[in-house]
């Protein structure tokens, strides 16, 4: 379960262990229901709620804090400027499906609050459409090929419509030279991402009609983002 080469691909079948596609539509619809135009794009759909993790009681709470950081030189886009996005509900902490995921994140948590020393973690959960119809895109903030400021990233995929092209995870080195190209594609496929590779998702285009790809972020923050 270690990160190799900061990142990891872990497919879907793992986080679907214990879950039926019953629940995967119902979290779905669920997902649906809480995202609302991004404030500061045209181009996505978004929500969020934040959290806080309690390493000896393994326990998760909201956190008071609710607006999200980045620093420009994470995001060149939207960076170094305090957000503030459409407000996932509290009942997210007590859904059976994101109680089973963050369990099954759990061994990556625990290792680093005990590497770094840490009883408790501060995380932001975003939920982000990318929508586009033929012809247009939808992209990530920022673009391209970038350095979070978040010590560790979970990237679930929670939906890709069979209309979707492009929508691809990059992976580089410092170098911004890509290394590895992967692709989530089935409910819950998921990328974990730390702070020794850079990662980008390429633009979402569609074949026809609008497609959808949705991701769920669950990012475990830095202390510099604790605006």
């Amino acid at each position: 379960m270690n990160i190799v080469d900061g990142y990891k691909f872990v497919p879907g079948s793992h986080y679907m262990e214990g879950l039926t596609e019953k629940d995967h539509a119902r979290f779905l619809s669920y997902f649906e229901s809480q995202i609302q135009p991004d404030p500061y794009s045209s181009v996505r759909d978004r929500g969020m709620i934040k959290i806080v993790y309690n390493r000896s009681t393994h326990q998760f709470s909201k956190n008071s804090n609710q607006t999200y950081f980045q620093s420009y030189s994470a995001n060149d886009t939207d960076g170094g400027k305090v957000r503030v996005f459409p407000r996932i509900g509290d009942e997210l902490l007590s859904s059976n499906v994101f109680q089973s995921i963050l369990y099954k994140n759990q061994h990556y948590l625990d290792e680093y609050c005990d590497r770094t020393e840490t009883a408790n973690l501060n995380i932001s959960v975003h939920f982000i459409r990318y929508k586009a119809p033929r012809g247009g895109a939808s992209y990530s903030s920022p673009i391209w090929l970038h350095l979070d400021d978040e010590p560790l990233v979970f990237i679930h995929l929670i939906q890709l419509t069979r209309n979707a092209i492009g929508a691809d995870s990059v992976i580089s080195g410092m170098d911004n030279k890509p290394t590895n190209v992967l692709r989530l594609a089935r409910p819950f496929d998921t990328l974990i991402v730390d702070k020794t590779k850079k990662h980008a998702v390429t633009p979402l285009g569609s074949t026809d009609g609008i497609a959808y790809r949705d991701v769920m972020l669950i990012n475990l923050e830095a202390k510099e983002q604790q605006r």
